[in-house]
């Protein structure tokens, strides 16, 4: 059984409705989803962070990732709820049901599963002429990344998302999977778990080659800086330290491509740098690699 779901629930039966015409998204990434496969115009409300394609911040929000105002969301009279299956709590998604109100709960956990929930959008809003050709680019992109970096010399990457604790993310996320599209592996990629928290012993026991920081370009400087001041891992002493726009690689919509393409092309400057520079000294990315 593949990956990614659609799955149906609330009263009418979600099968037997008509073409939805006024939807609501529960996840930011849900917005970029139904935008991707041309149903942008079907929405009428969202959530916090909801901020791309630039119409979505025009959107009413109806709550963020910890709590939904129900009334607020019924008041928008939708006749369409899409949920993040594997990100909303199942107290919190039972609730949404009982508002009577169709529900889709829609699961993504591989890069495959992007194109296809953005193809069976396409499908439900009648909206293929859209979404067939986006779906189809999405896959273009990611196969173009896998044919250009299959030859490169592999890094280990440690990837960074919170400093305090310090978080990565592990095997189960996508993020593993798009750094193999870039000839690199996690270096906790044997963790069958998403975000965790990890000690600096552990990160300085696996030796990194180098290390990507997925936060704000405020957070990725505070975060540059914090390995800076700590002793000297090696990937910090070579200066293979940069900073990826964590909205390209953290939401599973449809600028994953652009993502995996920055942070492909990110680490093989890194790969590629010569000569190194010299020991001790910290190469400054940017914001950005």
């Amino acid at each position: 059984m593949r990956a990614c779901a659609l799955i149906a629930a609330g009263v009418p039966a979600l099968a037997a409705a008509a073409t939805p015409a006024r939807v609501v998204t529960l996840a930011p990434h849900l917005t970029e989803l139904v935008y991707a496969a041309g149903a942008g115009k079907t929405l009428v409300g969202t959530v916090a962070f909801s901020d791309y394609p630039p119409a979505a911040r025009l959107l009413p929000r109806v709550g963020d990732a910890n709590r939904i105002d129900r009334e607020r969301l019924l008041s928008l009279k939708p006749d369409l709820i899409l949920v993040w299956a594997d990100g909303t709590s199942p107290e919190e998604q039972a609730q949404i049901r009982e508002l009577g109100v169709p529900v889709l709960a829609m699961e993504a956990l591989r890069l495959e599963d992007v194109a296809q929930l953005i193809e069976e959008l396409g499908r439900r809003f009648g909206t293929e002429s859209i979404a067939q050709p986006a779906a189809a680019e999405f896959r273009t992109q990611l196969a173009q990344l896998r044919r250009q970096y299959a030859p490169a010399r592999r890094l280990r990457v440690f990837y960074q998302i919170w400093d305090a604790p310090l978080y990565t993310l592990g095997g189960r996320h996508v993020v593993t999977e798009i750094l193999n599209l870039c000839a690199a592996d996690n270096v906790y990629g044997e963790q069958a778990r998403g975000a965790f928290v990890v000690d600096l012993e552990s990160v300085y026991a696996r030796d990194p080659d180098a290390i990507v920081l997925a936060g704000s370009a405020e957070e990725a400087n505070a975060w540059r800086k914090a390995w800076r001041e700590r002793p000297r891992l090696r990937a910090v002493t070579e200066g293979h330290v940069l900073a990826l726009d964590p909205d390209l690689i953290d939401r599973m919509g449809p600028r994953l491509a652009a993502g995996a393409a920055q942070l492909c092309a990110g680490l093989d400057r890194e790969r590629n740098m010569s000569p190194p520079p010299t020991a001790g000294r910290i190469r400054d990315n940017g914001a950005n690699p």
